[in-house]
């Protein structure tokens, strides 16, 4: 979207009130606004609103396009074939992941998960959530793919 004429200069307010509602100017936006998750989208630079991933078909947006796997992930209500999903890999071992970091279906990180309800059983593997095999997690993502956060459960 175009600034408009009745603006004379740019805002990191009006920036966010763009990204999150479509609009320039109006809409309520938690502080503080990280440039970073504007560009990149979700909450990983510190922002108080999770921002939708954009300009994702160019880089160096996302910052970085480097993926770690998090595997034998399984629907949370079980009978699904285990698949793989896609983090940054700036965040390091999945045991890393935090809520409103972004999952992927695709290692090139540009098909985001989309709504589900996952588990996972741990291992000592770094693509794993729990570091143990006794242990499961389960979490949601969010329509545009956000890990929904999860605790490591014994089983």
């Amino acid at each position: 979207m175009a600034v408009p004429s009745a603006y004379a200069a740019l805002s990191t307010l009006a920036l966010a009130q763009e990204a999150l509602y479509g609009t320039w100017g109006s809409g309520t936006i938690t502080h503080p606004i990280s440039l970073y998750d504007l560009v990149n989208g979700g909450q990983a630079g510190g922002s108080g609103n999770s921002y939708p991933v954009v300009n994702q078909d160019c880089l160096p947006n996302p910052a970085s396009r480097t993926s770690n796997a998090l595997t034998g992930v399984r629907g949370a209500m079980g009978g699904s074939a285990p698949r793989t999903l896609y983090y940054n890999s700036s965040i390091g071992a999945a045991s890393n992941l935090v809520q409103g970091d972004q999952l992927y279906t695709d290692s090139s990180l540009t098909t985001a998960e989309g709504q589900t309800a996952n588990a996972q059983t741990g291992s000592s593997a770094t693509t794993t959530i729990c570091a143990s095999n006794a242990q499961q997690v389960f979490f949601d993502t969010t329509v545009s793919g956000e890990y929904g956060g999860g605790t490591c459960v014994n089983i």
